[in-house]
């Protein structure tokens, strides 16, 4: 005989069953629009409320409105072509890694104009990806070219201040702990992350990642945790920075390459490059909540942390027999809404 206390538990149940699906439902592909040609990274900008994304193809920079994808303004760059990018927002200063170049130079945000070039250690250099510490003004950029190493910027001055050598194989990801002044590094190479002490400038220990492929990483310092996107092994693995071990493995798909946490919202966001899409995860319990196709090859994703939002820049196909193909998902930057 039903009574109506069990008719109350299946009803509780049914609620909550409905508010789960729609939360992810709820995240999904807002926005898609064309931007540049060769764009490669992006960083969001929360005193404009802007992202500003690199594009090669164009020697440029360009500043969306963080809603509407809008391009509302642009930085030429016609001299060292950016690919990697992060921001300064107390200085309100753009940092850019400068492939071809072998460089990173600094932009005023304020005038729009590149303010300093600073030149790599060797003509070997090969800058990757770029972090700043607002807190000591200080920038820190991955370089792979003739030996892994990382640079290290003075942002009052935006000179080279010096170089810390010997990072491990192939060091490509980057992220820091401002208070223990440490940086963690991907070393692709040797499926690592390698552990930098600032002050001592070098590297103090290795954690196996326990993927193929590792390239870049998301930091957790709160639960003592990294996700780090594993290329080759399509999948994003969770390490414990005290134990050493791992976690969880996450598959995600083919290329997992951009990877970023939204600690507010418990939610990690990994760009699938070769699999067309973006897996959302839940931080907590390490579930897929959903797989979005965003663009042709999904290659950074960044988070708006007051909104929630996500962006992703997605990299265009190309074609060198046949000039007139235009890869209509490529060179596009997606907004993921929650």
């Amino acid at each position: 005989m039903t009574t109506i206390k069990s008719l109350a538990k299946v009803a509780a149940v049914l609620a909550i069953s409905t508010f789960t699906t729609n939360a992810v439902q709820a995240q999904t592909v807002k926005q898609t629009a064309k931007v540049g040609k060769g764009i490669y990274e992006l960083v969001y900008s929360e005193a404009g409320n802007a992202v500003y994304v690199t594009s090669v193809g164009t020697k440029a920079i360009y500043k969306l409105d963080a809603k509407t994808l809008a391009v509302v303004d642009s930085i030429a760059v016609t001299d060292a072509p950016a690919f990697g990018i992060g921001i300064n927002e107390k200085t309100q200063t753009l940092y850019t890694t400068n492939t071809r170049t072998n460089s990173v130079s600094a932009i005023d945000l304020k005038t729009k104009k590149v303010v300093k070039t600073i030149a790599g250690p060797s003509d070997k250099s090969h800058t990757r990806e770029v972090i700043v510490d607002e807190d000591l003004n200080k920038v820190y950029v991955t370089d792979v070219g003739g030996g892994s190493k990382i640079w290290v910027i003075d942002g009052k001055t935006n000179a080279l201040e010096s170089v810390i050598e010997n990072t491990g194989k192939t060091s490509t990801g980057i992220a820091i702990d401002k208070k223990e002044q440490k940086l963690y590094i991907t070393n692709m190479g040797s499926n690592q992350i390698g552990i930098v002490d600032i002050k001592q400038g070098k590297l103090v220990d290795s954690i196996a990642t326990g993927g193929e492929g590792s390239t870049n990483l998301a930091l957790d310092l709160k639960n003592n945790r990294v996700f780090v996107a594993n290329q080759k092994s399509a999948d994003v693995t969770v390490i414990d920075l005290k134990t050493r071990k791992v976690l969880q493995t996450i598959k995600t798909g083919a290329g997992a390459l951009g990877i970023t946490l939204d600690a507010a919202k418990n939610r990690v966001y990994v760009a699938n490059r070769q699999a067309g899409t973006v897996t959302i995860i839940d931080a907590k319990d390490y579930k897929v909540l959903a797989d979005l196709k965003t663009g042709t090859y999904p290659n950074t994703v960044i988070v708006d942390k007051k909104s929630g939002n996500a962006y992703v820049t997605n990299k265009a196909q190309s074609k060198r027999d046949d000039p007139k193909f235009v890869d209509n998902n490529g060179d596009t930057v997606s907004l993921i809404g929650l």
